[in-house]
């Protein structure tokens, strides 16, 4: 469905690598995609006024949410950071929060630590079903430190599933973390910039 907008993401990367040696992340992948989405006809209301709603950083013509994240790809996997949950107090107050998809989709920019400490430059545009993270139907587990400062405190929660695992970090101001399997996402272009 976004495939067309692999040949316009991968120009604006090499474009980016003209002017820049560290990797295309947060803002930059925002307004890089914003260019790709206009250029393949889904357009885009992104601007450069860092005003976004929560969970959304950009919506087509066509009303589709986009929530741009970076990750990482580690394996058959890629871990996506997510929401900084603290105002919400309770496990439950976090998991009613995340039951409201703010997003339709997740348009990750990963890489892979591998590539990019042997030089290379590879991305790779990784879309997710924002639906098919199903947080509040998960069975989520209480994190308890075992050494240091947080022995024996709450860490923070986590849950497993078959197709992905998330936790929820206290030490990072209650952030969400998602591991994905990659066959579960629902596409993943492989994009090198030379």
């Amino acid at each position: 469905m976004f495939d067309s907008l692999v040949p316009f993401i991968e120009d604006r990367l090499k474009k980016h690598h003209e002017l820049y040696s560290g990797q295309c992340k947060a803002e930059y992948w925002e307004e890089n995609l914003c260019y790709a989405l206009k250029q393949a006809g889904f357009g885009s209301d992104w601007a450069p006024d860092f005003n976004h709603g929560v969970g959304v950083d950009q919506t087509t013509d066509s009303g589709i949410r986009i929530s741009n994240k970076g990750g990482n790809v580690e394996k058959d996997e890629v871990i996506i950071s997510g929401s900084r949950l603290t105002k919400h107090k309770t496990i439950e107050d976090k998991l009613n929060f995340l039951s409201d998809k703010k997003e339709d989709y997740i348009f990750c920019l990963a890489t892979d630590k591998n590539d990019w400490s042997r030089g290379r430059k590879v991305y790779y545009f990784i879309v997710v079903d924002s639906k098919k993270l199903d947080y509040h139907e998960q069975q989520w587990e209480e994190n308890i430190g075992v050494r240091g400062a947080s022995k024996d405190k709450l860490t923070g929660w986590s849950c497993i599933c078959e197709n992905y695992s998330a936790k929820i970090c206290k030490s990072m101001s209650d952030q969400l973390w998602t591991t994905v399997k990659l066959d579960y996402c629902e596409e993943i272009h492989e994009i090198v910039v030379v």
